[in-house]
């Protein structure tokens, strides 16, 4: 058992270190700029880069990777994080930038397809569930990783000095991966995951649509509503992204005694999503309501919603129709998650701010609540598939 989740957890730690690319970018964006002369909709484009990898290429990767094996591709995608950040941090141009940042988002999808994979492989029946729901914190503790580092280093070493310590960081992780004991490639013909999957992997997307919406604007919405100062609002966003991170702790509570069944599943995914539904009304239809309030709203909506990812993931290796712990139904699953999470957050924030602009604020919360109820018939039709 020490050995199994010591392993669990060195590709969690690799989760969140690529994970951490994410938040990067945005960490100094104010400094990126005013040195490369960008807009805000351009440095915009350029922290949302990484998930374009997923967003195109997610399903495709997860069928390669189910033919050519783990290991190709976690050391493929650390050598390319590692390339790209030190591209980054020796850029002459934005146009140099941009594409190193986009190579980057290739990187990262074919990392963050390999970890659930081998995890999913690597774990007992009975601790399945639970190494899956810790796999689900991976983004929320990169974010909050790659924000502190980055900010904390960028006024000892500037933006450049940054990238280029990501970049070496980056590359000594890939070279002690080298001996990381993984399954080789399987060999086996490429096979569709069953329809299940792909009903539960789109509630997924609907679930970082939902969420991409409500965190990426909330600063915007709160300093509008409450006129608070941009580092009070800060910190209310960052205890609302970490939010989700108690409700992995509960499922995997709800996972100690082995799998995690459909009935329960559906239980506490049902009354989770209910839940939400009020604190994101309230959220937006309270005018006048103070800081305190809405912090308490948004982040109470996002640490009760949390709670359904992490069983997401547990239940997908079984509604993808696997056999064995290493079939290839499973990395295409992970592939077809990886596409539509990627697809949510790069819409989610676009999408909401179209309706804010259009109707207003309260409009958005009705938005979020259609997603959520969306989101919840999903999650039921698969079960029932």
């Amino acid at each position: 058992m020490p050995t199994q989740w010591s392993r669990i957890l060195i590709l969690w730690l690799v989760g969140i270190l690529a994970a951490a690319q994410l938040a990067k970018i945005s960490a100094i964006a104010p400094i990126l700029r005013e040195s490369f002369h960008l807009s805000l909709p351009q440095i915009a484009l350029l922290i949302s880069l990484l998930e374009v990898g997923g967003g195109l290429f997610g399903f495709v990767a997860g069928l390669g990777l189910a033919r050519f094996g783990m290991r190709a591709f976690l050391l493929a995608g650390g050598a390319t994080l590692a390339a790209a950040s030190l591209v980054e941090a020796i850029a002459p141009s934005p146009a140099i930038l941009f594409a190193a940042r986009a190579v980057e988002g290739v990187g990262y999808l074919l990392m963050v397809i390999v970890c659930p994979t081998a995890i999913a492989a690597i774990a007992t029946d009975e601790s399945r569930g639970r190494a899956l729901a810790l796999w689900s914190t991976f983004v929320p503790v990169g974010l909050a990783l790659g924000s502190a580092v980055t900010a904390s280093l960028v006024t000892l070493a500037g933006p450049r000095g940054v990238m280029l310590a990501w970049a070496v960081a980056l590359a000594g992780i890939t070279v002690l991966l080298t001996r990381f004991p993984l399954p080789g490639a399987s060999g086996r013909r490429i096979t569709l995951p069953a329809p299940a999957a792909w009903v539960a992997t789109f509630a997924f997307g609907l679930y970082t649509l939902f969420v991409c919406a409500l965190l990426m604007l909330l600063p915007s919405f709160l300093v509008e509503r409450s006129g608070a100062p941009i580092e009070q609002v800060g910190l209310v966003t960052a205890l609302a992204s970490l939010a989700a991170l108690p409700g992995s702790a509960a499922a995997m509570w709800l996972m100690r005694g082995g799998q995690l069944s459909s009935r329960r599943m559906m239980l506490v995914s049902t009354l989770a999503l209910l839940a939400t539904l009020p604190l994101v009304f309230w959220l937006y239809q309270a005018g006048g309501a103070s800081l305190a309030t809405s912090a308490a709203l948004a982040i109470a909506a996002t640490l009760v919603s949390g709670l359904v990812p992490p069983l997401m993931f547990a239940r997908l290796p079984a509604q993808s129709g696997a056999t064995t712990p290493d079939d290839p139904r499973i990395a295409a699953a992970n592939g077809l998650i990886t596409q539509f999470g990627a697809g949510g957050a790069l819409l989610g924030p676009p999408l909401a701010g179209m309706v804010v602009a259009a109707w207003g604020w309260p409009a958005l919360g009705i938005a979020l609540i259609a997603l959520v109820l969306a989101m919840l018939a999903c999650l039921l039709l698969a079960e029932s598939l």
